[in-house]
C-alpha cells in the first residue's frame, strides 16, 4: 500500500470515528462525543434513597467534620473499600443527630461530585472540538496532496511540497487516534464518578435504618 492510499484509508478511519460518535452523541448536543449518553446532572433520586435533603445545598458547609469528610470521599484516589471504612467511623461519633449529620454529608458529596463532573464534562467537549479541528485540518491536506500527486512533472518546490503534506499528514493522523483512544476512557469517567457516588450513598444509608 503506498503512503498516500494510507492516508486515505487513514481519513477514512476518521470518518467512521466521527460517524460513530455522532451516533452516540444526544441529539440535543451534537457537540458531544462520547457513546455514554450525556447526563448534564446527577439528580438525588438517582443515587440517593434517603431522607429529603436540605433546601440549602451547602448548608454541609457549615461543619467542619462534615465538609472534610466530603472533600476526602470524594477524591477518586481514595479506594471505594477506604471511603467506607471513613463513612463507618464518622456514623459511630453520631448521636442523636445522627440522621442529619449523615444525610448533610450525602448532600455535600452530591454537590461535590456533580462539580467534578461538569468540569470533566465541559473538558471532553473542549477535546472533541479540538479533534474535530484537527479532523478537518487532515481532510483539507489530504486533498491538498492529491492535488500535487496529479501533477507528471513535479519542480522541486512541488517535491518539497508533497514530502511536507506527507509528514504532517503522517503525524496529524497519529495524534488524531492516539486522542481519540485517550478519549474513549475519559468519556467513561462521568459514569463512574456516578457509579462511586451511588455506592457511597448507599453506605450512609445503612447507617440510616
Amino acid at each position: 500500500m503506498s503512503f498516500y492510499q494510507t492516508i486515505c484509508a487513514g481519513v477514512l478511519a476518521l470518518v467512521l470515528l466521527g460517524a460513530a460518535s455522532a451516533r452516540g452523541a444526544s441529539s440535543k448536543d451534537p457537540n458531544w462525543p462520547c457513546i455514554q449518553r450525556k447526563v448534564p446532572e446527577i439528580t438525588a433520586g438517582v443515587v440517593w434513597s434517603g431522607p429529603e435533603l436540605p433546601e440549602n445545598n451547602n448548608s454541609w458547609k457549615a461543619s467542619s467534620t462534615v465538609s472534610d469528610l466530603v472533600e476526602r470521599l470524594s477524591q477518586r484516589r481514595i479506594p471505594l473499600e477506604d471511603a467506607n471504612q471513613n463513612i463507618d467511623a464518622f456514623a459511630t461519633t453520631l448521636q442523636a443527630d445522627k440522621h442529619e449529620q449523615l444525610t448533610l454529608l450525602f448532600s455535600g458529596l452530591l454537590q461535590t461530585v456533580n462539580q467534578e463532573r461538569i468540569e470533566i464534562m465541559a473538558g471532553i467537549e473542549r477535546y472533541a472540538k479540538r479533534q474535530h479541528a484537527l479532523a478537518a485540518r487532515i481532510n483539507d491536506d489530504r486533498h491538498a496532496l492529491s492535488a500535487v500527486l496529479k501533477i507528471d512533472e513535479l519542480s522541486n518546490a512541488q517535491r518539497t511540497r508533497r514530502d511536507e503534506l506527507e509528514q504532517k499528514l503522517s503525524w496529524d493522523t497519529r495524534v488524531f487516534d492516539e486522542r481519540q483512544q485517550s478519549l474513549t476512557y475519559v468519556c467513561e469517567v462521568p459514569v463512574l464518578l456516578e457509579q462511586r457516588l451511588f455506592s457511597l450513598g448507599r453506605r450512609i444509608q445503612q447507617h440510616l435504618n
